[in-house]
């Protein structure tokens, strides 16, 4: 019998975690049933009678999947249902067959408009066989601050730690060439506050294409999901919200001595942008110094973002995740990666990375 392609179905997810067991037999969050139902089920774009993930079945055994999350783009003035691609995977024996191109174009009949980042050597030959417009890659971003603290081998060694610790103190604060105001108010929180929706609306106007940010669909990622606490700075002024960023901290060796902290989403108002930057880099930058994580790390593609992450002394690293995307409708727009607004929220890093709490 030949390998059928079709949409997940719900009654079908007990199949799936058996086919994610095999696929990922050292990953046990991917076929987690609190994780799927997240990712599957709960995201607010999602209908469950529509599940955005299609598989290969083989006699009735699913043997490979396309899933993705279905996300607003924003492209122009207008918004589409797009999917962002994050897991694309074959059992070993059935790879070599076409059943990857199968399934791009199966998810492509329904979803014309799809992106992806940090995908491997073999979805890439995927994508370039079908003609996807490859846009570089989303920079990445890193900034030591506890160099001891950043290497996990030395945990057991607390004065070889200490001093590598204190050799590393001039990095944390370097002058930023930028006078923080005092006009704002900061908020730390675990959640977003509903204004994020009216914050989005105006901010946005700055790129032609991002994927939105609204209040459900962060707090989905960042709240909801399993088994990861990320923190969250709030900026205000005169009431109003402005910005914010979003923080997560790897577990590590040493109790509550995170090895390595992430700014997993940043989002700025279009009214004093570099202000607005500056201060919640200061912010992130001193609830990582304060927790005394090893290294803060970020991915990003927004010039203006990008620049204030250079002035705080962050280094870009040469090998970033790759982006690339396939349209019908906006091609004049999604094919210039300098349209982009993107953070490491629209990869498949703040989803897959490692949870922080039991």
């Amino acid at each position: 019998m030949s390998v059928e392609i079709a949409q997940l179905q719900i009654e079908q997810m007990g199949e799936l975690r058996d086919f994610l067991r095999l696929a990922y037999p050292h990953d046990a969050r991917k076929s987690d049933p609190h994780f799927l139902n997240w990712y599957y089920q709960q995201n607010p774009n999602v209908s469950i009678e529509r599940i955005p993930v299609w598989i290969a079945v083989d006699n009735g055994k699913i043997v490979g999947q396309l899933a993705t999350i279905l996300v607003q783009l924003k492209a122009g003035g207008v918004y589409t249902k797009a999917i962002w691609i994050l897991e694309f995977i074959l059992l070993p024996e059935y790879r070599g067959r076409g059943l990857g191109k199968r399934l791009v174009l199966a998810a492509r009949e329904r979803y014309p408009t799809m992106i992806t980042l940090g995908i491997n050597e073999a979805s890439t030959r995927v994508f370039n066989s079908l003609r996807w417009a490859p846009l570089g890659g989303i920079h990445r971003y890193h900034k030591l601050l506890f160099a001891g603290n950043s290497i996990q081998t030395l945990a057991k060694f607390g004065l070889l730690r200490a001093g590598f610790n204190w050799l590393s103190a001039p990095m944390r604060f370097p002058n930023s060439n930028q006078t923080v105001t005092t006009r704002f108010e900061l908020k730390h929180a675990s959640s977003l506050d509903p204004a994020v929706d009216e914050l989005w609306a105006t901010a946005s106007a700055q790129w032609p294409c991002a994927v939105k940010r609204d209040q459900k669909f962060v707090n989905w990622q960042f709240r909801e999901q399993p088994g990861k606490v990320f923190h969250v700075i709030q900026l205000y002024q005169q009431g109003r919200l402005v910005g914010y960023t979003i923080l997560f901290f790897r577990k590590g060796p040493i109790s509550g001595v995170p090895p390595k902290a992430a700014i997993s989403d940043f989002v700025y108002d279009r009214e004093s942008p570099d202000e607005i930057i500056e201060v919640l880099l200061e912010a992130a930058l001193q609830v990582a110094v304060n927790l005394k994580a090893g290294s803060l790390v970020t991915d990003v593609l927004d010039a203006r973002l990008e620049a204030h992450l250079q002035r705080r002394g962050f280094w870009r690293i040469k090998k970033s995740p790759r982006f690339m995307a396939s349209t019908q409708e906006f091609q004049d727009l999604i094919y210039s990666p300098e349209n982009w607004f993107l953070t490491r929220a629209d990869s498949d890093v703040s989803i897959f990375e490692e949870p922080n709490v039991s």
